[in-house]
């Protein structure tokens, strides 16, 4: 590891959410009432990325709008040696299933080569590099309700370690329909929305011009979410009582939440999910969608905290703060 690596500050520079509806802005975002239905995503794709992706499945148009939009936020051009993480939970899951309907009985037996291609697990990161013209490294990151979370973990560490100086860090997941089909690939209450999405930050250690700095994710076992989120804030240094926005992922209930609300009455509660609906990666969005809506120059705003908890009870936090640094 680099010798100043626990020194190393890490910035973020640009920040770009996509919705399950093709929504890219706050202004566009609409609150869900019920799982949103299949979108077509030609005409964004040909807005955003300047020509139509011929074969790419709809996956691949999630991660190519959402890193192309992160992308054209930057106030330079991104050089080739960026490396990729790109964090999903079920990767492609429609032509996964397209090709195991091809390929087993009664069907033929012969799969869509377009299909069988699209069904590679990374080919979303693929299309993210070949999109940016990058030749670096290159991962996409699986750990079902925390793969975008060790994704940006994978990229901090290495930015801090020197073995990159910059990265496009993302998360992306889609839907399928029915929803009891995608029940198997994900558990949802009742009462909770299919959704899809994704969110990519652009980091770096270059602190000039950054709107913002990440912070770190911290992993913490054997914890509940309040005392997850207590070891978060003071491994970050954060002030005692310090205002910030907490952001919960889908797997904390109302009373994790109430007990979060009541032994932090200085966080501001923000419910993202309530605009994506819930998928394994949902976390890029709701980060990416609040540091990209904060103004470069509206200074430093309260600290952001993002906590979720995985099916096995372990708890995982990103913290940030968007807005100009303090260097």
């Amino acid at each position: 590891m680099h010798k100043n690596s626990h020194t190393k500050r890490v910035y973020i520079h640009a920040a770009a959410a996509l919705g399950p509806h093709g929504d890219i802005a706050r202004a566009d975002r609409r609150t869900l009432s019920a799982d949103p239905a299949p979108l077509e995503l030609n005409e964004l794709v040909k807005k955003v990325v300047g020509a139509p992706l011929r074969q790419a499945s709809h996956l691949v148009e999630l991660a190519a709008i959402g890193s192309q939009l992160c992308l054209k936020r930057l106030p330079w051009p991104a050089p080739e040696n960026t490396a990729v993480y790109l964090g999903t939970g079920l990767a492609d899951v429609r032509k996964n299933d397209a090709v195991f309907r091809q390929v087993m009985p009664p069907a033929s037996g012969m799969a869509s080569p377009f299909d069988f291609i699209n069904a590679a697990n990374n080919m979303a990161a693929f299309y993210v590099a070949k999109l940016g013209n990058f030749i670096a490294r290159n991962l996409t990151v699986t750990q079902v309700e925390f793969s975008f979370e060790w994704a940006l973990r994978l990229a901090f560490e290495d930015l801090r370690a020197g073995q990159a100086r910059q990265a496009l860090v993302g998360g992306v997941d889609e839907n399928s329909q029915p929803r009891r089909n995608h029940l198997r690939w994900i558990a949802l209450r009742d009462d909770e929305i299919m959704g899809e999405g994704a969110g990519f930050l652009y980091i770096s250690t270059e602190a000039a011009g950054a709107r913002g700095e990440l912070l770190g994710v911290f992993g913490a076992h054997n914890k509940t979410p309040v005392e997850a989120l207590q070891a978060a804030l003071s491994r970050w240094q954060c002030a005692h009582h310090e205002p910030f926005t907490l952001l919960p992922g889908f797997r904390l209930d109302a009373n994790d939440l109430d007990h979060l609300t009541a032994s932090f009455p200085e966080a501001q509660i923000e419910r993202y999910l309530g605009h994506c609906g819930v998928f394994h990666t949902a976390a890029a969005f709701g980060v990416a969608d609040r540091c990209a809506e904060t103004g470069r120059d509206s200074g430093l705003s309260p600290l952001t905290l993002h906590i979720n908890r995985n099916a096995f009870g372990q708890v995982m936090l990103i913290g940030l703060r968007c807005g100009q640094p303090k260097l």
